[in-house]
Formats: structure tokens, C-alpha cells, sequence
């Protein structure tokens, strides 16, 4: 179910939402307010080894649960995209981000508990120090490095990951 869609009542009066069109964006016929459903802000690092290896991550949760993906989460209130990158990858791994370059932006879709969140990623190539990898929070159950042929860009869980990877392969072909 798209987000837009899940609004029964005005978040800020509290009225009955009477009518669906336009889902987006909502309006209230009571009291005028307005909810716009852009997009929340999402971060991957493409990280390489020295054999030019990519370190792919096996999800642990849904959505994709048991697929690949990439280091990276959530941007939270407050951060910006560099933050967050290095924050999930220190999170997810326990590395540490020493250089970001800036790669492309791509939409993407975040099912959830049966609602449909709109997810604007941003994707970087992240250097790292070296160090073990190491799973702290939960959120992987295994990390592999390997190169990025079309049988493993098969099996990531989001598109707009297959096409940051993709963008990469091709500019280091």
C-alpha cells in the first residue's frame, strides 16, 4: 500500500480523511493542511578491496531478507549523506570511511510491514581503513567480496542498487 494511502485522518486536526483523489498530495477538506510523501533519503557505499573485489552484504531482515546489498541505511534527522554513509558502514561492519566519492542518485521503493515508502539513494564509492569486518548490529548475516557479474547483481534485494553497481562496473570495465 503506497503511503499516501494509509492517511485516514489529518495529522493536524485530526479530521476524517473523506476523499482518496488525488492520493497524492493530501489535503485536508477541514482544516487545509497539506502532506507531500517525497521521498526519505537512503545512502550505499561501494567499498573494494585491493583486488578490486566489492563487499556485497547478505540481509538479514526484510525487505530482501536473504538477498545481497549493499553498506548503507537511513540518512536520520540531522545528518547529511556523507554522515550517514559513514555511520551505517561503521555500523554494519565496523569499518571506517577515510574518502567518499560521489557516484549517482537513484529512486527506489522500501516495502515495509505492507506499506510502500518512496526512498531516494544516494551512492558513493567509500574507501576504508584497513580492518576485520566485523557484524555488530544484526543487520547481515554474512558479507562476501566479489566481482560484480550479472549473476551476483541478480541477487541484490533493490534495483536501485543493481544500477549504482551496474554504473560502477562499467566505469572501471
Amino acid at each position: 500500500m503506497e503511503l499516501a494511502a494509509t492517511y485516514h485522518y489529518c495529522p493536524a486536526c485530526g479530521s476524517p480523511r473523506k476523499s482518496f483523489t488525488p492520493l497524492r498530495p493530501y489535503r485536508c477538506s477541514e482544516c487545509g493542511h497539506s502532506t507531500f510523501f517525497g521521498p526519505v533519503s537512503a545512502v550505499g557505499a561501494v567499498v573494494c578491496n585491493s583486488l578490486g573485489h566489492v563487499l556485497l552484504l547478505r540481509r538479514a531482515n526484510d525487505p530482501g531478507k536473504g538477498m545481497l546489498g549493499m553498506p548503507g541505511g537511513f540518512v536520520d534527522p540531522g545528518e547529511n549523506a556523507e554522515e550517514a554513509l559513514r555511520r551505517e558502514v561503521l555500523e554494519e561492519v565496523g569499518l571506517h570511511v577515510t574518502k567518499l566519492r560521489y557516484l549517482t542518485s537513484r529512486p527506489n521503493s522500501y516495502l515495509y510491514r505492507g506499506v510502500e515508502l518512496p526512498v531516494l539513494d544516494f551512492f558513493y564509492v567509500a574507501e576504508v581503513d584497513a580492518g576485520e569486518i566485523s557484524n555488530s548490529d544484526g543487520e547481515i548475516t554474512s558479507w562476501i567480496w566479489t566481482d560484480l557479474s550479472d549473476e551476483v547483481l541478480d541477487q541484490l534485494a533493490f534495483e536501485s542498487n543493481r544500477q549504482a553497481l551496474r554504473l560502477f562496473r562499467d566505469q572501471h570495465a
